[in-house]
């Protein structure tokens, strides 16, 4: 009581710092900030689809999606691939062409640039998407780093949790998923 007693004096103050105390805050929605550092200044190299080693800056430049996979998923990768896809057409058409996608696969093994030919075609992925392998080290670097969780089982598949992460053209951070639902947060983060 004595506390609501003092702050209700101070506010009634005609003290400068008082009225701008006393001055109601209205709520600003909330705005996609890049945090951190950039995924691209990891030391991540990758094959793409067309045998081509990239990096992970390959979009530089460009808002990116950027998640894990791997192509023999018949479960999760799928409905991952439909999420970024369903993300890439609710955003408005200025923000939808300059969008990026990386697909990081963690079973280079398999997952080669014939394999991710096909899962290109598969899905009808376009020039937006970048499909690509990286090394084990590679790829359990990039997973600690976007909080991807995954082990390989006795028959040759993969848990894995999904997690999209959507980056700013200098690849820091500004939105994530966890899971397969919903993906205003990053569809917000992602439009101009």
């Amino acid at each position: 009581m004595k506390m609501l007693i003092a702050l209700l004096a101070v506010a009634c103050s005609s003290h400068p710092v008082a009225r701008e105390l006393a001055t109601p805050v209205v709520a600003k929605p909330a705005v996609a900030v890049a945090t951190g550092p950039s995924l691209y200044d990891l030391d991540i190299a990758m094959t793409d689809a067309g045998g081509v080693r990239q990096h992970l800056d390959v979009d530089r430049g460009h808002p990116t999606l950027v998640s894990m996979f791997y192509g023999s998923c018949a479960a999760a990768c799928p409905l991952l691939i439909d999420t970024i896809d369903r993300t890439l057409q609710q955003l408005p058409a200025s923000s939808r062409s300059h969008a990026r996608v990386v697909l990081v696969s963690f079973d280079p093994g398999r997952d080669t640039p014939a394999r991710l030919q096909e899962l290109t075609r598969a899905h009808h992925l376009d020039a937006r998407w970048t499909l690509a392998a990286a090394t084990d080290t590679d790829a359990r670097t990039l997973a600690a780093v976007l909080g991807v969780h995954y082990r390989a089982t006795p028959d040759g598949q993969f848990f894995h949790t999904s997690v999209i992460v959507a980056v700013d053209r200098d690849g820091r951070s500004i939105a994530r998923m966890d899971g397969i639902g919903d993906p205003s947060a990053l569809v917000a983060a992602l439009s101009e």
